[in-house]
C-alpha cells in the first residue's frame, strides 16, 4: 500500500496499530499462512491457495458474529506484519478467544505480540463489553504463553494432547482474563 493515508488505524499503540484487513495484502496472507515457521503453532496444517484466501475478503453473514480480524501494522514503517483478533465470540455469555499471528519473522521478539494483546484486551473489554477473553496456547509456544502471562492472563489448566505439532501431540496451556481484572490496571 503506497499511500500511507489509506491505512485506517482502528486501534493504535506505540509500536503497532490494528487495522482492517486489506485485499491488497492477500499475497502477504498467502505467504504467512503457508510459511512453516509462522504457521507452526497456528493450527494451519492445510495449504491455502490464493483463491481460498480471497474468500476471506468476501461479504459474509457470520463475519463479526463469530470473529473479528485485524491486520497488524508497524507504526514506524507502515509494514503489515500479520493478523490478530477475537474469534469463537459468544455474544450471550460475553466471551471470546484471542489470537495473533505475526507473519513477518524479522519482527519477532520486539514486544509486538504484547502490544497486540493489550490492544485486543482493551478493545474486547471496553468497546465490545466482553466479560472474559481466553487463550489456548501450545505448551512449546513459550513466546505466546509468556505474553499471556505478561499482560495479566490467569493460568487455568493444561489440556493433554490438544495440538499436533512437529509430528507429535502436545499439551495446551489454557488462560483466561476477566473484564474486572483487566480494568483494575487502569485504577
Amino acid at each position: 500500500m503506497k499511500d500511507k493515508n489509506k491505512i485506517s488505524k482502528f486501534l493504535k499503540g506505540e509500536i503497532i496499530s490494528l487495522t482492517p484487513s486489506y485485499k491488497e495484502h492477500i499475497h502477504l496472507y498467502l505467504k504467512w499462512m503457508n510459511d512453516p515457521n509462522v504457521r507452526r503453532f497456528s493450527r494451519n496444517t492445510i495449504p491455502l491457495s490464493m483463491d481460498e484466501i480471497k474468500k476471506w475478503f468476501e461479504p459474509s453473514e457470520s463475519r463479526y458474529k463469530e470473529f473479528i480480524v485485524f491486520e497488524i501494522h508497524h507504526n514506524k514503517d507502515e509494514k503489515p506484519l500479520g493478523t490478530a483478533g477475537l474469534n469463537r465470540i459468544n455474544w450471550f455469555a460475553r466471551h471470546a478467544n484471542m489470537f495473533a499471528n505475526i507473519g513477518e519473522i524479522d519482527y519477532w521478539g520486539r514486544n509486538i505480540a504484547t502490544e497486540v494483546a493489550e490492544l485486543l484486551l482493551d478493545y474486547g473489554f471496553k468497546e465490545l463489553n466482553l466479560n472474559k477473553i481466553y487463550a489456548n496456547i501450545a505448551v512449546p509456544n513459550t513466546g505466546s504463553w509468556k505474553v499471556a502471562e505478561k499482560v495479566g492472563f490467569i493460568f487455568d489448566n493444561i489440556t493433554k494432547d490438544e495440538f499436533y505439532v512437529d509430528g507429535q501431540y502436545v499439551d495446551a496451556k489454557k488462560y483466561y482474563l476477566l473484564k474486572e481484572e483487566w480494568l483494575k490496571k487502569d485504577e
